[in-house]
């Protein structure tokens, strides 16, 4: 596992690099300097750890933005059951109810069920699927790659945010 992390970390640096260098000739220096200052990831994390980045604001963005990690490397945690903290890769079809937080990989459809008063989060990349249906006063904050797909239905008081 250790050895798997140090290597997500170090395609990470890369990724991040190509990010930095992508800014720098699209005139955002700003943002080039940020992605140079950021060291969030250092590969010496948990799995835990790992995936608590991915849920982070920060994280989530540049998992997204930047296609980050590709799904051969997604699979290649598969085997540490990640679904018990929340990514869910090549699943199928699933059923997810009241998960405050979810990060949907590959293969797997999910319809989403939320309507306590909470916030919670939705993920989704490389060609994953969902169906939310928020009622009540439940909220859902949302966001996917550009491969995958996500439809709801919103009922009484509930907000879907993109």
């Amino acid at each position: 596992m250790k050895r798997l992390i140090k290597h997500i970390q170090e395609e990470w640096a890369a990724a991040k690099k190509a990010a930095q260098t992508q800014r720098e000739n699209e005139g955002d220096y700003r943002m080039a300097l940020k992605l140079e200052e950021c060291e969030m990831f250092k590969g010496d994390e948990t799995l835990e750890e790992l995936i608590d980045l991915m849920f982070t604001s920060k994280g989530i963005e540049f998992l997204t933005k930047y296609n980050f990690p590709n799904l051969a490397t997604f699979r290649k945690f598969k085997k540490y059951h990640p679904e018990r903290l929340g990514v869910y890769i090549d699943c199928g079809k699933i059923s997810l109810t009241e998960v405050r937080r979810a990060f949907l990989v590959g293969n797997t459809t999910a319809t989403a069920n939320y309507r306590d008063t909470a916030g919670n989060r939705l993920y989704l990349m490389h060609g994953a699927t969902a169906s939310v249906v928020a009622s009540g006063y439940a909220v859902v904050k949302v966001e996917k790659d550009a491969s995958s797909n996500v439809d709801c239905s919103i009922n009484d008081r509930a907000k879907v945010l993109w």
